[in-house]
């Protein structure tokens, strides 16, 4: 079959697909379970996402969703089931050596029909994600073997993935010859972008998360690894410089390790902390609020060899929340959370970053529908052209997919209480939910984890 039938077949056959998973806006599969989130309904929310849905194209969303979901509802043995099935999808998409007539023929329907043919393998920050909650799984089941082994997990990921997507950039801004991605989407969608580009600001690298640097240096110090603890401290603080629980952890393990020069400039960097209880309780918290990003599509001309096409591309649009921040209670005092990863900054950074490859890609698309229209037209004549022209507008429709059930931001907050102490007290700021957990008598160390919605506040803990 020669190039020219193939391409014809392939984009009139996409004329059928016209209603299907190719074209499906996955934000109204999402929007439901959204709104039950919101309201602090998680089990309401699970629902929308069936394990029975998750096959297909959007087996490794649904997962993610379903592991985050779980989590929030102190199913962590599920949850973390869900993560590493998603964890090993995702591997065998990246790791076929061959491909197969499967994989050979979604990768062509993509280049024909739009992004969504491709069964969806999650952005980097999301892959990297996968790993750092697990960890969190591990860690309030009181497995911490389990959390290290997640944690390298997290490490390794964030540098093969950083590898990867700037070899797969040098090779985009060659086929882009020097355009540039930005100026028509800052025409199309002049606030959108600004938004975009002013929420990214505060993340310099998505592969330096510091989350997963927090949660590993907790992993370490339970264990009794203080060097190492103290290691990913350090790579925690470059990625999130004013989370207040870590800089106070760096001051803590300094001087604990007789770091003076390290002590010095912390503080000098930082101030000094009051001087922490050691025969008290460690108090861990982990607090998550509010939903992250969503995908909508904006459409904009871009100048291709065959003429001006209509490109679409996602853009992420941000969700507001009442909650800004979370307090910990212990008699009379008292200790904010600081933030320790904000996920619109985190998605926002992401898709700048991957946004000239996917108009490398846009480019590869328009090019070959424009050659498939004028097959037709030669073949069929004006209504050939016409029937190309409707199908190419049709099947341009932007990948929305996106990890929905994400919190708009991860906080944390550590405190060292006496050890009479038997109740922690949890409050969403300025005006939220509120929750009190019991502290077990012999306990050293306490991990909180906890999800505030509009008015409800999940609360789960680990003694250790």
């Amino acid at each position: 079959m020669t190039q020219r039938k193939t391409c014809i077949i392939v984009f009139a056959c996409s004329l059928v697909l016209n209603g299907c998973a190719y074209f499906q806006d996955y934000n109204r599969m999402t929007r439901q379970a959204r709104v039950s989130i919101s309201q602090g309904s998680y089990p309401d929310a699970l629902a929308t996402f069936p394990s029975s849905a998750a096959r297909g194209g959007n087996e490794i969303l649904i997962r993610m969703e379903r592991g985050t979901l779980l989590q929030a509802m102190g199913q962590y043995k599920e949850s973390a089931a869900e993560f590493e099935v998603a964890a090993k999808k995702i591997a065998y998409y990246e790791n076929r050596a061959v491909i197969s007539a499967s994989k050979g023929a979604s990768e062509a329907a993509s280049l024909v029909i739009n992004e969504k043919a491709i069964p969806y393998e999650g952005v980097d920050f999301e892959k990297v994600l996968i790993h750092a909650f697990d960890a969190l799984n591990y860690l309030m089941l009181g497995d911490l073997e389990d959390a290290r082994v997640e944690i390298r997990n997290a490490y390794r990921r964030q540098q093969e993935l950083y590898d990867k997507h700037y070899k797969d950039l040098e090779k985009a801004q060659k086929n882009v010859r020097g355009m540039r991605w930005e100026d028509p989407l800052r025409r199309a969608d002049p606030q959108g972008y600004h938004q975009l580009m002013q929420t990214a600001e505060s993340v310099a690298s998505i592969y330096q998360n510091a989350f997963a640097y927090y949660i590993s240096s907790l992993v370490y110090e339970l264990n009794l690894e203080v060097d190492e603890a103290y290691i990913d401290l350090k790579k925690a603080i470059d990625a999130a410089p004013n989370c207040r629980a870590i800089q106070r952890d760096l001051i803590r393990l300094s001087k604990d390790l007789h770091y003076s020069d390290d002590l010095e400039r912390w503080e000098n960097s930082f101030g000094k902390m009051d001087p922490v209880l050691r025969d008290g309780i460690d108090i861990f918290v982990v607090f998550e609020f509010g939903l992250a990003p969503h995908k909508e599509q904006v459409k904009f001309p871009i100048l291709t060899g065959s003429g001006i096409v209509s490109a679409a591309f996602p853009v992420y649009r941000f969700t507001p929340s009442a909650t800004v921040a979370g307090m910990v209670s212990c008699n009379e005092r008292g200790e904010k959370t600081s933030i320790v990863s904000d996920m619109d900054a985190i998605a926002a950074r992401n898709l700048l970053d991957e946004f000239p490859i996917l108009l490398a890609k846009q480019i590869a698309r328009s090019v070959l529908k424009g050659y498939a229209t004028r097959q037709l037209r030669n073949e069929y004549g004006a209504g050939g052209a016409i029937a190309g022209s409707i199908v190419s507008i049709i099947t341009e429709q932007a990948d929305l997919r996106t990890w929905s059930t994400l919190p708009k931001q991860v906080h944390v907050a550590r405190l060292f209480v006496p050890k009479l102490t038997r109740e922690i007290t949890i409050s969403a700021l300025p005006i939220g939910g509120k929750g009190t957990m019991s502290i077990p008598e012999r306990a050293k160390h306490v991990v909180i984890l906890a999800r505030a919605s509009d008015g409800v506040l999940s609360i789960h803990s680990q003694v250790y």
